[in-house]
């Protein structure tokens, strides 16, 4: 007889009871988190007192049974916690969750710290209950974000992510700025290997882009260059002499700047025209990249300069990354004004 194992029912089971032993953990830590609070309680005088003028025997049973040996009984709690650690460690291992085996226990770190029998430490076990609550939401056992303590504890964990990853991000970015502004290799990096890789590809979008700006720049302000050609002409037939003794012929003079002032006007604006068609054309946008190439060269010559533009420009960006980081998103969320760390 042959017993075969099916993966699906068995992760299925598994699924299963994993889902039965986290609700086990979950009422087990709350009963352990409410004993050490008691305890914290019951020790001091007032409520001793009181404990025992309303209640004098739970008063002593508990002074004299638990309270006096409570490190056993929450040694009782932590040999449950080692356990189950211990056989999630082994399912991790089996699963390959992790990287490598020994993983686990530093992802989990505060399951372990909080298994220390040390007043600070025990608290720690208040993260056991919220992984296994978080592990349950993942799983959608539960859905703790339609009610008000899930959304409660996703509000503040929300908060205090941003409010850490914020500060890491403007430390690095600070480190950074330091370091490109004391004249860093990172500098030279950056024009070498990020910058001039990309170079044909800036120049081609650099191309495009004025071509395409100057046609549509002409198809707006055309009307207007042929009156200041029109405006040229005049104004140089007034300064000149030739403009002079020419307005000065009867008749014929006026006649004739008016026709010099039309033939100027067209001939200009054909000449603007076809200067943008030639800019904009396929045809010619090897002739524009050459001389952006050769701009970009000749700009090169000049390092000092060029490095001091690019240590500039690249400090700004880095301010104005820092500045949009700072931004405390949840305050927007919550509408307040004051947004700023």
């Amino acid at each position: 007889m042959k017993i075969r194992l099916h993966p699906e029912k068995l992760k299925a089971n598994l699924d299963t009871l994993g889902f039965i032993i986290d609700l086990g953990m979950i009422v087990l830590v709350i009963a352990n988190l409410g004993l050490i609070l008691f305890d914290w309680l019951f020790q001091v005088p007032p409520v001793q007192e009181l404990l025992a003028s309303l209640t004098p025997a739970f008063h002593d049973f508990y002074r004299d049974t638990i309270h006096n040996d409570f490190l056993f009984y929450d040694l009782c709690f932590v040999a449950v916690y080692l356990t189950e650690f211990t056989i999630r460690w082994i399912v991790a291992i089996a699963r390959r969750t992790y990287h490598r085996w020994f993983f686990y226990p530093f992802a989990h770190w505060y399951d372990l710290l909080g298994c220390i029998p040390v007043g600070s430490f025990r608290w720690l076990r208040i993260l056991r209950v919220i992984s296994l609550l978080f592990r349950l939401q993942r799983m959608g056992i539960v859905d703790l974000s339609q009610t008000w303590l899930g959304q409660t504890i996703l509000k503040y964990y929300g908060i205090v992510v941003e409010e850490i990853s914020d500060r890491v991000v403007v430390n690095v970015l600070s480190g950074a700025q330091r370091e490109i502004g004391g004249g860093s290799p990172l500098l030279h990096r950056i024009e070498s290997q990020v910058l001039a890789p990309r170079k044909e590809q800036l120049v081609s979008f650099a191309a495009a882009r004025i071509a395409n700006a100057t046609q549509k720049s002409h198809g707006q302000y055309r009307d207007q260059l042929a009156e200041y050609f029109s405006h040229l002409t005049d104004e140089s037939l007034v300064r000149t002499q030739a403009g002079r003794r020419l307005a000065a012929i009867p008749v014929a003079g006026p006649r004739a700047i008016a026709l010099l002032g039309d033939a100027v006007r067209e001939t200009g604006s054909a000449f603007v025209d076809q200067l943008v068609d030639d800019l904009a054309s396929p045809a010619n946008r090897p002739q524009l990249e050459q001389l952006l190439h050769d701009l970009i060269n000749a700009a090169g010559g000049e390092g000092e300069q060029l490095d001091a533009l690019v240590r500039n420009t690249l400090l700004d960006v880095l301010e104005q990354v820092k500045n949009q980081v700072a931004v405390q998103q949840w305050k927007l969320e919550e509408g307040d004004e004051s947004v700023k760390s």
